[in-house]
């Protein structure tokens, strides 16, 4: 189909490139009746008629903006749907919520795991807790810096809290 300036005019949704090379565009347009939404492939081809009737509406730069949304938006979607079937499957608590079932891996992230950047994660955690954030016990804080074990920065952190 031959994308016309009459046609784009009227029935325009949007434009972006469908290739890494940005060789292809995909335009999207409604039909004279608006009811379907139609998708055309042309070659980003200033001499092709099509691309230059679609660039009386869309510039070079706004076609890589375009392209910038939709690729984000995308992985957007994508990233929330892993998400939500790795919960959906069990492999990832709901971390909006805590439940029981979040103890036991708690546990033994504590007292079994000896992983250090799980160790930095924890006290970068813990600082983050207001009664700590904003504690003047300088000495405990800094025994919660220098801990070398998860239990230490618990220990630590209960008796800044206390």
């Amino acid at each position: 189909m031959t994308l016309t300036e009459e046609h784009l005019k009227d029935n325009l949704i949007t434009a972006y490139f469908v290739d890494n090379e940005r060789k292809n565009i995909e335009v999207l347009t409604t039909s004279e009746d608006k009811k379907i939404t139609l998708s055309t492939i042309i070659p980003f081809d200033e001499n092709f008629v099509s691309f230059k009737a679609l660039t009386k509406f869309i510039t070079i730069d706004q076609l890589h903006e375009l392209t910038y949304k939709k690729n984000k938006d995308a992985r957007e979607l994508f990233e929330k749907q892993v998400i939500d079937i790795a919960k959906r499957d069990g492999l990832l608590s709901n971390l909006d919520k805590v439940t029981s079932d979040i103890f036991p891996l708690l546990v033994k992230a504590i007292f079994e795991d000896d992983n250090t950047d799980h160790l930095f994660a924890l006290k970068l955690s813990l600082f983050e807790l207001d009664k700590i954030k904003n504690s003047t016990n300088e000495e405990f804080k800094k025994k919660l810096r220098q801990s070398q074990t998860k239990i230490e920065a618990l220990q630590a952190a209960f008796e800044l809290i206390k």
